[in-house]
């Protein structure tokens, strides 16, 4: 069964602050009523935070890398239908909360995935260079095939 906004919301901010997160919102991970056409993002099921913690960990690292500046999210989850929606792939890994487009104010999308492929743990993660974004999951940390690249 999926949460509500308001289980979302209160479940990640009393794991973040649990986890001392303090640069990502609950709303990032999933901007529950979001639209795209008549599709509305629901909200992710509770046990699927683990995945949005471990993947903060990583963006984390991004925003600290070279000078320090924000991580703007683009897309992180998407449940089935909404991510059928706006064209996703069926095998998503933002279905899982472990995967998320993002840009740091002030890099390019390619030193965004530069700095990825430098990170401890690249060989865990997925990492697409766009020509506005960077893509990043942790693929190797949820069971699937890594490192994966495009």
């Amino acid at each position: 069964m999926s949460a509500t906004r308001a289980d979302w919301v209160e479940a990640c901010n009393s794991e973040f602050l649990a986890q001392r997160v303090h640069n990502f919102s609950a709303l990032e991970v999933a901007d529950v009523g979001r639209r795209a056409g008549d599709r509305e993002l629901q909200a992710p099921t509770l046990d699927l935070l683990e995945n949005a913690i471990m993947l903060i960990d990583v963006l984390q690292y991004i925003r600290d890398e070279g000078v320090r500046s924000p991580v703007l999210i683009n897309s992180w989850y998407r449940d089935e239908e909404y991510n059928k929606k706006i064209g996703g792939v069926p095998w998503s890994m933002h279905l899982t909360c472990g995967a998320a487009d993002i840009v740091k104010v002030g890099y390019t999308p390619s030193q965004v995935a530069d700095m990825l492929e430098a990170h401890p743990l690249a060989d865990k993660l997925g990492i697409g260079r766009y020509n506005t974004f960077t893509h990043v999951d942790i693929r190797g940390w949820l069971g699937r095939e890594a490192p994966a690249r495009w």
